[in-house]
C-alpha cells in the first residue's frame, strides 16, 4: 500500500504543475458535457474528467474534493480494473461501480486516454445514473476525435 500511496502522491504533485495543460476549449466542451450529464442524471452530484495519467481536464466537484488527488486516484482504480479483468481473461473493463453507504461512485473509460468519474448520492437509482455517464463518455469520446 505504501507504494501505491507514494505513486498516487507523485501524480497528485506533477497534476498540480500541469493544471492549465488542457486547451481552454477543450476544457469548456468538457464541463458543458459534465452539466448536462448531471442535469438528466439528478442523482450524480458530483463528476470530472481527467487523464489516464491521473491529470485533471475538467471537473464539477463539491466543495472541499481536491481535483488532483480524485483525479490520481481514478486513474490508478481504472487501471488497477483494467489488469484485473485482463489477467482474469474476462475481455475489456466497462466500468468501475464502487458502492458505498452514501452513493455511488463510477470510474468509465472516455475515450482511450481520458476517464469519467462520477459521484451520485445515497438512494441513487443506479441504472439511470450509469446510463446518463455512459452517454456521457460516449460524448466526450466523440468531442475529442473531432478535435
Amino acid at each position: 500500500m505504501e507504494v501505491l500511496s507514494q505513486a498516487i502522491n507523485k501524480i497528485i504533485d506533477e497534476s498540480a504543475l500541469n493544471e492549465n495543460g488542457v486547451a481552454v476549449e477543450i476544457n469548456r466542451q468538457l464541463l458543458i458535457v459534465l452539466d448536462e450529464m448531471m442535469d438528466r442524471g439528478e442523482d450524480i452530484d458530483a463528476a470530472m474528467v481527467s487523464s489516464l495519467d491521473g491529470i485533471a481536464w475538467a471537473e464539477k466537484l463539491s466543495k472541499g474534493f481536491d481535483q488532483h488527488r480524485f483525479a490520481a486516484m481514478s486513474g490508478a482504480m481504472l487501471a488497477l480494473s483494467d489488469n484485473l479483468v485482463k489477467e482474469a481473461n474476462k475481455g475489456q473493463i466497462n466500468n468501475v461501480i464502487i458502492e458505498s453507504e452514501n452513493g455511488h461512485i463510477f470510474l468509465l473509460h472516455a475515450g482511450q486516454d481520458l476517464i469519467l468519474t462520477a459521484f451520485t448520492r445515497s438512494k441513487d437509482n443506479l441504472g439511470m445514473s450509469l446510463a446518463h455517464a455512459k452517454i456521457a463518455t460516449q460524448t466526450i469520446s466523440a468531442l475529442l476525435n473531432k478535435n
